[in-house]
């Protein structure tokens, strides 16, 4: 709906959009916990700039990035509690999570795989040796 940046105190603001989701908490592939959200986004884009359509859109978008990657640093890495605070230890730890998830989605393709990060993680911890082994370079002459 499209709004007055005045009345809602930000300069910019075009239009206000409601979004009702159903969400689902998953754990090991199971639903443990559904519930319905309101989120409430404000944008700078005005009526014939943006239709519905086009805010719903990128509005998935967000999410399907915020799902896909942010989430699984926050919530199965707990990279927001990390305290390194040096920017090159912080940058490596970085490069090390974006691995662990790179790994996860090739291993979880395969018969057998993973369908979990946690899962492969906790595989990975109890026997580290195959991913070694993928990684080490052939030294035989």
């Amino acid at each position: 709906m499209p709004i007055d940046p005045a009345t809602m105190g930000l300069a910019g603001a075009a239009q206000l959009i409601r979004i009702e989701r159903h969400v689902q908490v998953l754990r090991k592939g199971e639903v443990i916990k559904e519930s319905t959200e309101v989120a409430f986004l404000v944008t700078s884009l005005w009526a014939d700039e943006a239709n519905p359509d086009q805010l719903l859109r990128w509005a998935r978008v967000h999410w399907s990035i915020e799902n896909g990657q942010h989430f699984r640093r926050d919530r199965t890495q707990d990279e927001d509690r990390c305290t390194v605070r040096e920017t090159v230890t912080a940058r490596n730890l970085s490069l090390f999570r974006s691995l662990a998830i790179f790994l996860h989605e090739q291993q979880r393709r395969v018969k057998g795989g993973k369908t979990s990060l946690p899962d492969y993680e906790r595989k990975i911890l109890r026997a580290p040796s195959p991913l070694i082994r993928r990684f080490m370079l052939d030294t035989a002459p």
